[in-house]
């Protein structure tokens, strides 16, 4: 790893990964920082319950060789899929091919829910309730009225701008920024604007100017996936030299946690667990925590696991909001727990 020096990595760690339910895109940097500070000079990491990449993205930009492993294969060919895509020339829209930015419905989800490849595997992570990859994202009354509004920013429809018009009682226009994220903010503008002048003071109008605010809430999740065209957060295309050096330092495994062989230095790897938190949501996958505890006290690799609950020494704790549990929307504590091996 480069160090600064103040013994800092002089890479630059942005916020990355997929929208994926339990993601620690937001903390993954602070996380992979405290486990350098029990081992500083790690050069391999191994993110045995990937998920949507955060934590692998973070070590990356830390200078690290990273093994990304994950157990259901479509995720795994998805993120693979990613790297492919930015490195082919960019559709209109972006770096996806075209069919992926047509609004997703109720039937469609369905029927991918259950599907195979690339493009079921995005419908099930952008248009799944909490990213669970199970339950379609709106009701379908919202589901109507994103689909407007989806179609008038992406695509410039002016037939769903009429109908959207219609709805609110309004005269928007289209938007003439160049891209579909300009304009989704442009409309988002007319909108609050819209509704602060004709229901200033209405409480009830209030409350329904928030939802529609929301109406455009899918849209940043495809800004948030084209944040990986750059390995940056910022949703400009540039830096994207950086790719290969980083593409050569990330290996993908379809595999069960407990099949990876890891097999660098024990001095200079650091083994990080996030799996499935207990009594939350299900994932798509089962595990047996019994197993998965055992498997961790015995590894003779200094390892991390993120948890609410496990049973190990806590070197680190985060304050988060979980709406995964049964109790809905709650405060949580999450912490990171070491196995206590150098």
């Amino acid at each position: 790893m480069i160090h600064d020096l103040f013994g800092n990595s002089t890479i630059k760690a942005d916020p990355l990964g997929l929208p994926y339910m339990g993601s620690k895109r937001k903390y993954a940097n602070d996380l992979i920082c405290k486990m350098l500070e029990q081992k500083p000079h790690a050069k391999y990491f191994y993110d045995l319950f990937g998920g949507g990449g955060a934590m692998s993205f973070a070590a990356l930009q830390k200078g690290m060789t990273v093994f990304y492993n994950e157990k259901q294969t479509c995720l795994v060919n998805f993120i693979a899929f990613i790297f492919e895509c930015i490195k082919e020339p960019k559709s209109e829209f972006g770096i996806f091919p075209p069919e992926y930015y047509n609004f997703i419905t109720r039937e469609e989800f369905i029927r991918l829910r259950t599907e195979s490849g690339n493009y079921a595997q995005f419908a099930r992570i952008c248009y799944s309730f909490g990213n669970n990859q199970k339950d379609y994202l709106y009701n379908p009354e919202l589901e109507v009225r994103k689909h407007l509004a989806h179609d008038v920013v992406v695509f410039k429809c002016e037939k769903s701008l009429a109908a959207l018009n219609e709805y609110h009682g309004s005269i928007f226009s289209l938007s003439d920024k160049k891209t579909y994220s300009e304009r989704r903010l442009d409309l988002r503008k007319n909108i609050f604007e819209f509704y602060s002048k004709s229901k200033k003071g209405d409480n009830e109008g209030i409350m329904q100017q928030l939802q529609q605010l929301e109406s455009l809430e899918r849209l940043q999740i495809l800004e948030s996936l084209e944040r990986l065209q750059s390995l940056q957060r910022l949703q400009s295309l540039e830096r994207l030299e950086r790719l290969e050096s980083l593409e050569s330092k990330i290996t993908f495994t379809n595999l069960d946690y407990r099949d990876v062989q890891i097999t660098t230095p024990i001095a200079e790897t650091i083994v990080y667990c996030d799996p499935p938190y207990r009594g939350t949501a299900k994932y798509i996958e089962d595990l047996n925590y019994d197993n998965l505890d055992k498997w961790f006290l015995e590894l003779p690799y200094l390892a991390f696991m993120s948890e609410y609950t496990a049973p190990f020494k806590s070197i680190y704790e985060i304050k988060t909001r979980s709406t995964l549990s049964a109790q809905g929307s709650c405060p949580k504590i999450e912490k990171l727990y070491v196995n206590g091996t150098n």
